[in-house]
């Protein structure tokens, strides 16, 4: 009875503190984001993908030759060498990737790839990334106190060779912006 009643005290005491929120970082917030996302919209990504693109791109390779072949079979699945694993620093960034293939497996390390640069530089210059996710226009990246590009969109578009592209819109006025925002904050961290 004593134990009973001892197991129940403990518990109400445990159940009443209150649960802190959890701080996340905005490349977490991301995945989850991402996660969600393609969970929700799964069968249609597929439907996207689905008829002669893997056939086509297959095809291209075999008959290709030279940079074009090898361009063609790093689209692949499988045959690309690492190709989300970029950007880990700001220092091994110099300039922003602006656009990624990426099978319907590998789309939100895609996604996470082209948004690794600016929450790095982000994080270097000790401002916020709200990271939102719009049906109408892909994964949002907004920048806190970054007047020369305050909002970076990364939008997914169906390859024809099946697969997605991944691109940062207005890609290379946003490269410029991102390489004069890192040129500032790199010399500072020296």
């Amino acid at each position: 009875m004593s134990l009973h009643l001892l197991l129940l005290v403990a518990g109400t005491a445990f159940a009443g503190v209150p649960a802190r929120p959890v701080q996340s970082s905005p490349e977490v917030k991301l995945a989850v984001l991402l996660s969600s996302l393609r969970q929700n919209h799964a069968s249609a990504m597929r439907r996207a993908v689905m008829g002669g693109g893997a056939e086509d791109l297959r095809d291209a390779v075999a008959t290709g030759s030279g940079e074009t072949r090898k361009r063609l079979a790093g689209r692949l699945p499988g045959m690309a060498p690492e190709p989300f694993n970029i950007c880990r620093t700001l220092a091994a960034c110099p300039t922003a990737p602006l656009s990624l293939h990426a099978e319907d497996s590998l789309t939100d390390s895609a996604f996470q790839a082209l948004a690794r640069p600016w929450i790095k530089l982000q994080e270097a210059r000790g401002k916020k990334v709200v990271v939102k996710l719009d049906p109408g226009a892909g994964v949002v990246l907004e920048l806190e106190d970054m007047p020369a590009w305050p909002v970076v969109i990364l939008a997914a578009e169906p390859a024809p060779t099946g697969g997605f592209d991944i691109a940062v819109e207005n890609g290379p006025e946003a490269a410029k912006a991102y390489a004069a925002a890192r040129e500032a904050v790199l010399p500072a961290q020296k």
